[in-house]
């Protein structure tokens, strides 16, 4: 990781909340076993709020299309569109400095056993550059392990086809970030035994 927290350093308290109880989580049900479930299920992602999407005051797009890179459901477990974080990110004037588009899903919820949570942001195409992924990457990880006792070890490994930046909180959660190209990123945080972020990449579109 490069260190650099740049213009997303100041995420949406909101995320930071949701980490918080996801930690708790973790703590809780660290000693739960996999159950036997198929991969995926017939459940599509659900409504989204905005069916053609929704512009912000500094000029961030929630567009629900990007999505679409997404399997219907991970480790037996339907994904849902994360309309909470979209309404945060949506007028974030940082965010909207170098993202033109974002969308958010997850899968599960905070308290389950198994749970992800999912970002894909298309960059604008002056900022599509390795200073602007690295600073992303950084802040997406500092920020999903802020309460889960902080960053511990990060890698760049192959997850299927993708090449995949990790972070393991010290806390349990696990973080994930990977270029989809064409100034694309996409950017995950979960916990429990199926290990659903992992799962995900693996079978991204």
């Amino acid at each position: 990781m490069s260190g650099r927290f740049g213009p997303f350093a100041r995420r949406a308290a909101g995320f930071v909340a949701v980490v918080a109880v996801l930690a708790l989580a973790v703590s809780a049900c660290g000693s739960a076993m996999p159950t036997s479930a198929p991969l995926f299920t017939s459940v599509p992602i659900g409504p989204t709020p905005w069916p053609n999407g929704t512009t912000g005051q500094y000029g961030l797009r929630i567009d629900p299309s990007l999505l679409r890179r997404l399997p219907i459901a991970v480790g037996g477990v339907a994904l849902t569109e994360d309309a909470g974080t979209e309404t945060v990110v949506l007028d974030d004037p940082d965010i909207a400095k170098t993202v033109q588009s974002f969308a958010a899903a997850m899968a599960g919820d905070i308290l389950s056993t198994d749970f992800v949570g999912v970002e894909i942001l298309q960059f604008k195409p002056e900022d599509q550059t390795p200073d602007a992924y690295a600073s992303w990457i950084d802040s997406f990880a500092f920020q999903a392990c802020s309460q889960s006792d902080g960053v511990g070890d990060s890698s760049t490994e192959t997850i299927g086809s993708w090449t995949v930046d990790v972070s393991a909180c010290n806390g349990g959660v696990n973080v994930y970030s990977l270029s989809l190209g064409n100034g694309q990123y996409l950017s995950a945080f979960g916990n429990g035994p199926k290990d659903l972020g992992r799962l995900l990449i693996a079978n991204l579109h």
